[in-house]
């Protein structure tokens, strides 16, 4: 505001001057030209000096690490509930759960799997969000007419955002824990642009990750912000950070990576939720020794890029 006045303040008493200099010499059009572009170019001015334009938008995210209890749906979403108050007292406008958080992976996907958005876990969520005016993103296995996903759900107060399914599934002879993906589950489309909080935004799950073309597509998308959530034990976290630096760098946005914690059937996960810069600078991170744990971040938002 101080910079808005003083240019208007100094255009406007040259551009007086001149104009009474003008009407003096019996120019009326002259000093009325005088008068008009001195006007116009207080208000070009005045607009290109707006701190505003340059200032990117701050948002208080939440990567939330805690211990999804395979099958055990209504007791997680009582933990969620619960997390999620925690973060939005602490300030979070956005909460991020990792993948599958609902229910887990389980054998039992043709009973468990929900339908987006008129399912039990989706309404919870919405509602709670509505409750705390936050934004919520989870994981859940998804039914959709005879297929089922493992989708990554975001709902803001007025209800749906986005529902993303994973599209690269990972696969392994031994399904233990039951991960084979492939073998389970239907893959989905691929990664898209979607808007939460007037942001764009793009998502992609866990092993999405492995396809060079999942990178290549989420590039070409060109999104301020991309949600990355995962399920997985994480042995490795310095050689983790380490490969999601390298993808948030090829994307080139900011990349919110969530985990879980405890035990997942035969699998102990240690966590390592974390927010990556677009330049591929890890920004925070949580423990990675299976403590739950809510990472609270004020994330700077690019100014969108556009092909």
């Amino acid at each position: 505001m101080v910079v808005r006045a003083s240019c208007f303040v100094t255009l406007s008493s040259l551009g007086i001057s001149l104009f009474f200099i003008a009407y003096r010499a019996w120019r009326p059009e002259v000093a009325l030209s005088i008068l008009i572009f001195s006007m116009c170019q207080t208000i070009v001015s005045a607009q290109g000096s707006s701190p505003d334009d340059t200032s990117p938008r701050k948002v208080v995210v939440a990567l939330v690490q805690f211990d999804t209890v395979p099958e055990a749906i209504e007791r997680n979403l009582v933990e969620m509930e619960r997390l999620a108050r925690s973060a939005v007292d602490r300030g979070a406008r956005w909460i991020q759960f990792h993948e599958g958080c609902v229910s887990d992976y389980t054998p039992q996907i043709k009973t468990l799997a929900e339908p987006v958005p008129e399912g039990n876990s989706t309404q919870r969520m919405i509602k709670l969000a509505a409750e705390l005016d936050c934004y919520i993103s989870f994981g859940l296995n998804e039914r959709s007419d005879d297929r089922f996903y493992i989708s990554q759900v975001f709902v803001a107060p007025q209800g749906l955002v986005h529902c993303y399914r994973k599209t690269w599934l990972f696969r392994t002879d031994e399904d233990k824990g039951y991960r084979n993906e492939l073998a389970r589950y239907d893959p989905g489309p691929g990664p898209g642009l979607f808007e939460i909080d007037g942001v764009r935004a793009a998502c992609f799950i866990c092993a999405d990750a492995n396809s060079p073309r999942c990178i290549e597509r989420l590039r070409d998308l060109h999104p301020q912000v991309v949600f990355h959530p995962n399920n997985h034990i994480n042995p490795s976290p310095e050689a983790d950070w380490e490969t999601k630096r390298q993808r948030a760098k090829e994307i080139g946005a900011p990349v919110l990576v969530s985990n879980r914690v405890g035990h997942s059937w035969t699998y102990q996960c240690d966590g390592g939720c974390g927010v990556i810069s677009a330049a591929g600078e890890l920004l925070a991170h949580s423990n990675t020794d299976g403590k739950e744990e809510i990472l609270i971040y004020e994330l700077d938002i690019p100014r969108p890029s556009f092909p």
